[in-house]
């Protein structure tokens, strides 16, 4: 029987903070996760032409590039359009709602947010995975 890979998370945020408290919730919950970390925009587009990820969360406030200016790239790629794409930030304005929204952002993840929070935001994600 081959074994399924792990599910596996793309966390973009320059916030080595945010980054490294949902590793510490990953390795603390769940084994079968993998989830990786990038600084930025330049270092995510390096990992996913790498690696598979079932979801990627993005920081809407970073260096070089907006979060989600790069997550409706994404979402316009023939490669990664069926990814899903959670937006996260503390300084969404409503525009910013709908254009995501419009571009095939289904989930928005406000700043701050507990662990809690982050876990319920993804679990139905990490379900879908396991029962495909």
């Amino acid at each position: 029987m081959i074994k399924k890979r792990k599910f596996a998370i793309l966390v973009i945020d320059d916030d080595t903070k945010i980054t490294d408290m949902i590793q510490a919730y990953f390795s603390v919950r769940n084994a079968d996760i993998h989830c990786v970390v990038a600084a930025d925009v330049q270092q995510a587009s390096l990992k996913l032409s790498n690696q598979e990820f079932d979801v990627v969360v993005i920081d809407n406030i970073m260096p070089r590039k907006m979060g989600i200016d790069y997550a409706l790239f994404l979402k316009r790629s023939i490669k990664y359009s069926k990814m899903s794409i959670i937006l996260m930030s503390g300084a969404l304005q409503q525009e910013d709602v709908l254009k995501a929204v419009e571009g095939g952002i289904k989930d928005v993840l406000v700043k701050p947010f507990t662990l809690k929070q982050f876990g319920e935001k993804i679990a139905p994600y990490i379900a879908r995975y396991h029962q495909s």
